[in-house]
């Protein structure tokens, strides 16, 4: 990535002058480039390179040549936020957010890069919505290109709603496509994405298998985000699974030197904190604790407020009840059932050793329901102990069944558009695959859901229980 920087870098130079918007332009891979690997100093170096640029053309707000690429504002926030200083960043990314969503502008690339800018900003259901209704345009102007990213964009915001099944598809989705058009770098972050959803469910086989995959092809210094998100995949397992030790030391690991910034591993700086606190080596919690508060409280995200909050009660001595049921509190809003359900354990967990054991309990039950909601299955078994060590008499049971789990990801893309009226040809149109293909699909599924046609299909709820309640 250092190399691509060099090249584009050099390369836009000569032009800036006569020809701005593609000097612009290649700037911005530079920035990405940079970006990539997870380096400030690159990205700082094109953004004080494109605010000599002066591209003409109207925009959203930090925006130049027509909207067309992000400009030196939104590249400064970018570099502010690798270099710890998100004070100074999200002010401005939320600012270009806020512009493009206001402004629908037509140019797919500028809704691409705000809904990218929106993630930084903790924003992650503007995120969703940006991705969403850009997927839809590619798709409607068969526009390619933007597909793959997209897909891998919406998996990390469904993660971060803690939708892990609308994360898995979208991963899956994205995954068929990168590998169908030899994208070896996205192919990778999938990997990374889909290792990190199966170390939720513990699943500990299929989360390294994937996370090798992941992390085999490329250097950790030229692809970071890549090797971040396997490597948190692999300290997430281990957290849930009660390796304590191990996880912190890979969290440590992964978050050591520039990288600490990067926005994946400040949105794992939670699990860091919480495999410090249950190892007791809270000392170790309060340079990742103060990183993630800076942050949240520059996003004013009440879901990143009620973590933070989760996070000053396991490790800090000053009012631990209060910081939890503040911590819940703002989660009842936000819609993270995952979060939600982790804060109400952890507060169980507290409640239950200082001798409140009634208090202790309605909480492991509202977290155990959640975990088994959201498929987390160690979460779920820690929360069963919990509730056996509070005094409560519990069975081992399953989680009530999903209709929809014998489904293949693409098998629940195909019939949720089958059951909204869209034939066989619209839906092969839409997913980028043949009639034939939507066929095939179709024929699979139908007998899983016990439905013979597509009039049975359309009464079917194929809503699944991570999927957000439509608004009234």
């Amino acid at each position: 990535m250092h190399s691509v920087h060099e090249l584009v870098v050099a390369g836009a130079g000569p032009i800036a002058g006569s020809d701005p918007v593609t000097a612009a332009r290649m700037l911005l891979l530079g920035a990405v480039a940079g970006w990539w690997a997870g380096d400030a100093k690159l990205v700082q170096d094109v953004a004080d390179r494109m605010a000599g640029l002066r591209p003409s053309g109207p925009g959203p707000a930090g925006l130049v040549s027509a909207g067309l690429v992000p400009g030196s504002g939104v590249l400064q926030a970018m570099a502010d936020l690798l270099a710890g200083r998100p004070a100074s960043a999200v002010p401005r990314l939320a600012e270009l957010v806020a512009a493009v969503r206001r402004d629908r502008p037509e140019h797919l690339d500028v809704r691409f890069y705000a809904a990218n800018m929106a993630m930084l900003a903790g924003d992650i259901d503007s995120a969703t919505d940006l991705m969403l209704s850009t997927a839809q345009a590619c798709r409607a102007q068969g526009v390619i290109r933007f597909l793959v990213p997209l897909s891998l964009g919406l998996s990390y915001a469904y993660f971060g709603q803690t939708r892990f099944r609308a994360a898995a598809e979208a991963a899956t989705e994205g995954l068929r496509l990168a590998q169908d058009t030899g994208q070896p770098v996205r192919v990778a972050g999938l990997h990374s994405m889909l290792a990190l959803l199966a170390a939720v469910g513990g699943e500990e086989p299929r989360c390294r298998e994937l996370a090798a995959r992941a992390l085999g092809p490329f250097a950790v210094e030229e692809v970071a985000n890549v090797a971040t998100v396997a490597e948190w995949a692999l300290a997430l397992l281990d957290l849930g699974l009660g390796r304590y030790a191990a996880a912190l030391e890979r969290f440590e690991l992964t978050a050591s030197g520039p990288l600490r910034h990067y926005i994946q591993p400040l949105l794992f700086t939670p699990d860091q904190i919480e495999a410090a606190a249950r190892l007791g080596a809270a000392e170790r919690a309060a340079e990742p604790l103060a990183r993630f508060a800076a942050w949240a409280e520059a996003t004013g995200q009440p879901w990143a407020l009620a973590v933070r909050h989760r996070c000053q009660a396991l490790v800090q001595d000053d009012d631990p009840d209060g910081h939890y049921r503040e911590a819940l509190r703002l989660h009842a809003g936000s819609g993270r059932p995952f979060e939600h359900a982790r804060t109400a354990l952890l507060y169980g967990e507290w409640l239950r050793r200082n001798r409140r054991g009634t208090d202790a309990r309605a909480h492991l039950r509202a977290a155990l329901a959640l975990f088994e909601r959201t498929g987390a299955r160690p979460w779920a078994d820690r929360a069963r102990a919990e509730l056996r060590a509070a005094g409560e008499t519990i069975a081992p049971g399953a989680p009530a069944p999903d209709r929809l789990s014998p489904l293949t990801p693409q098998e629940l893309q195909v019939v949720r558009l089958a059951a909204s009226g869209a034939t066989n040809r619209d839906i092969a149109a839409q997913l980028f695959i043949s009639p034939r293909t939507v066929s095939h699909h179709l024929y699979r599924a139908f007998p899983k859901l016990g439905v013979t046609n597509r009039t049975a299909l359309a009464r079917l709820d194929l809503t699944r229980p991570d999927d957000p309640p439509e608004e009234g």
